[in-house]
């Protein structure tokens, strides 16, 4: 199923059948299985609200067999797709928490960002995450800044040091990108 969002094929019929067999067979899914499935139906637009349940079940059960990606990939499906599982949401909060300096910023900038999107609280995590953004602001894609600046903005955390970095940064870019266009 990942495939066709990739290529930006539009396929309702085929995620309608991946949705109705993944809920049968949801008990054979890893956290990997799980995590690429929300993800294809997030990136495809595709809502399948009866399937999100099941899946956040599934991903719940296996706690212990998650990745830093997958989790980010779950809260970000989730969130994209507007489906708010405050259970799940609060368990991969509390797991992040647990290994915030494992995370690739990327994927941690998008993870903050689903739970704004949804509401989550997870205000541990955006205190925890805050220093982490700031020392690694160079290495944020535009878009993640974006992410970044959206969630703490959405949670209402105050990042005083996390804004001014990301201030910091934007003015050096448009600096870098005015000096090469006189170029």
């Amino acid at each position: 199923a990942w495939a066709y969002p990739t290529a930006r094929h539009d396929a309702p019929a085929l995620f309608d059948s991946v949705a109705t067999e993944a809920a049968r067979q949801v008990g054979q899914l890893n956290a990997h299985h799980v995590a690429q499935l929300v993800w294809a139906f997030a990136e495809a637009r595709h809502s399948a609200p009866a399937l999100l349940d099941v899946l956040a079940e599934r991903f719940l059960s296996l706690r212990g067999r998650w990745t830093l990606k997958d989790c980010s990939d779950v809260a970000w499906g989730y969130a994209t797709l507007g489906h708010a599982v405050p259970e799940l949401h609060a368990a991969i909060a509390g797991f992040a928490s647990t290994c915030m300096n494992r995370f690739q910023v990327g994927d941690l900038a998008a993870l903050l960002w689903a739970f704004g999107k949804v509401g989550q609280e997870a205000v541990q995590l955006l205190d925890s995450a805050a220093p982490v953004f700031s020392a690694n602001v160079r290495t944020l894609a535009s878009e993640e800044l974006l992410q970044v600046a959206e969630a703490y903005v959405m949670a209402g955390r105050e990042a005083e040091e996390l804004f001014a970095a990301i201030r910091a940064e934007a003015e050096r870019r448009q600096a870098a990108l005015k000096r090469s266009s006189q170029a």
